[in-house]
């Protein structure tokens, strides 16, 4: 680790999108200029100095939000994976059964949640 270490990459996509995990570790600096644009980074920059608890509180429902997609996902391959796998009536294996109504609870709770 160097304190003096930096990376500098470029991109010509004129919207990238990265993991809000990455987001909210590194600066990026958007050179295509709006009117729209420059407002969202005023506004960020000013909440980010006038109310950090705001600011903190944005990060962690971003990235809240991306844990509960990736939640998501990995319900919809479990079920998959039973779906796959089970043999005969479904209805008929407990374990299914019980794997797929938790899922649904889960499922429920995130959606909640989103709203």
């Amino acid at each position: 680790y160097s304190r003096t270490f930096k990376l500098y990459i470029t991109t010509k996509m004129s919207n990238p999108h990265y993991l809000p995990e990455i987001s909210t570790k590194v600066a990026i600096v958007n050179f295509m200029i709006t009117k729209e644009g420059l407002e969202d980074q005023l506004n960020e920059i000013a909440v980010a100095k006038e109310n950090i608890d705001l600011a903190d509180l944005k990060a962690k429902l971003i990235i809240e939000g991306y844990q509960n997609k990736r939640q998501l996902e990995e319900i919809e391959h479990q079920m998959l994976d039973i779906l796959k796998n089970s043999q005969g009536n479904i209805l008929d294996d407990e374990k299914a059964v019980e794997v797929l109504s938790k899922s649904k609870e889960l499922a429920t709770e995130i959606e909640e949640k989103q709203q």
